[in-house]
């Protein structure tokens, strides 16, 4: 009887261990995500005297997600880079543009630092989301993201992006707070404000709205050291979409000037997938000329306020499928007060359900003072996500 007691109790404990460890491991399938992608990409970059220089990245995202309930949750994401090559050695500040972190929190750091080889990481995303009925909030690390144009978004307050900037899909996030209420009659109240490592502030109200077939949206808010109006709409002319937006800057100081952002755009679904898109933007803070306005176009820093180098810049897109498995795009930009040009080709072929390879090309070409220039940077990039 001992024996079979014995018995009896191992087996129940081997089903008890067996049940939890199911119970565990569907717990973890129903609240935790895990997903991401590593990346390698060369690079070579050229001018007109002939000198040519390399760069290779190792990069790495991890995206995770913690459901608590259906109406909890908690995300965090970073990226990993390492990068070694000529180029490397050649921009010295490249480290310390990297390690710069402009959030209240420093979650940016560079280390293995030396001439030709440099590893970086940022936590990008990390915040909690909270809904309850037609209520919606989070606080946190997170990608407030306000615009409406596929390229120039004056209303992207919070994280105005670079567009030569292609391999960083997910684009910025901002330590903020957000909270938004949505209607019965589909419109849409949003209040959100970050603050910045130097106790800057952005924050603004914006509210949308849906009036025949036409998406709009006004703001309002606080922009750093400007008071920001600004607004924006989403439609259709015939068989064109058409879209627009506008930020007008007040200072808060005398000594400041008032600034604008506006952009419109046109999008045309072509033939077989295709589509073409024309665009115009004014910022009315950009250059009007000067030699710096080619090494400003590849470093320049976003903002709202500042979308481009320039003043004035024109845009043409045309882009689709090409077969079954392959996409490509073409980006021209004009900027004509400063005569430069600027064509970004790309395609993309998918080799695999996880596996893409593509090519990049961003070609600026102008004349400055007189004396033409040209820069030529080719990108071979290989993606596996998980």
């Amino acid at each position: 009887m001992r024996l079979k007691g014995l018995i009896f109790l191992q087996v129940l404990f081997c089903a008890t261990v067996f049940a939890q460890e199911e119970e565990q491991a569907s717990y973890l399938k129903s609240h935790f995500e895990l997903d991401g992608y590593v990346k390698f990409m060369q690079t070579f970059s050229g001018d007109l005297d002939g000198n040519i220089y390399d760069q290779s990245l190792w990069h790495n995202r991890i995206n995770t997600k913690y459901t608590i309930n259906n109406n909890h949750d908690i995300s965090l994401e970073f990226r990993n880079r390492i990068m070694y090559g000529e180029a490397v050695k050649l921009n010295t500040s490249l480290g310390s543009v990297l390690g710069l972190d402009n959030g209240i929190m420093d979650l940016s750091f560079v280390a293995g630092e030396n001439d030709k080889f440099l590893y970086s990481g940022i936590i990008d995303r990390f915040y909690y989301k909270g809904v309850s009925g037609n209520w919606e909030w989070s606080i946190g690390r997170q990608r407030i993201n306000w615009g409406i144009n596929t390229f120039f978004n004056a209303n992207d307050l919070f994280n105005a992006f670079n567009l030569t900037d292609f391999d960083y899909e997910e684009r910025p996030g901002s330590d903020a707070m957000r909270i938004q209420k949505y209607f019965k009659n589909g419109s849409d109240l949003e209040l959100a404000g970050a603050i910045y490592s130097d106790t800057s502030i952005v924050a603004a109200l914006k509210y949308g709205w849906n009036f025949k077939n036409y998406d709009f949206q006004v703001l309002a808010g606080k922009y750093y050291e400007d008071y920001v109006i600004g607004g924006g709409w989403a439609g259709s002319i015939k068989n064109w979409g058409f879209k627009g937006e506008f930020s007008y800057f007040i200072p808060d100081s005398k000594e400041n000037k008032q600034a604008a952002s506006l952009s419109v755009s046109g999008e045309y679904i072509l033939k077989n997938g295709k589509f073409l898109s024309v665009g115009a933007l004014y910022s009315a803070n950009g250059l009007r000329g000067g030699s710096d306005v080619t090494t400003s176009l590849l470093s320049f820093q976003t903002s709202a306020k500042n979308l481009m180098p320039t003043q004035w810049t024109g845009m043409v897109t045309i882009g689709g499928q090409l077969k079954e498995l392959s996409n490509f795009a073409i980006v021209l930009l004009y900027m004509p007060e400063v005569k430069m040009g600027m064509v970004m080709p790309s395609i993309t072929y998918s080799m695999a359900q996880n596996w893409d390879i593509s090519l990049y090309m961003i070609n600026i070409a102008g004349v400055i003072d007189g004396d033409a220039i040209a820069f030529a940077n080719g990108f071979f990039r290989m993606k596996y996500s998980f």
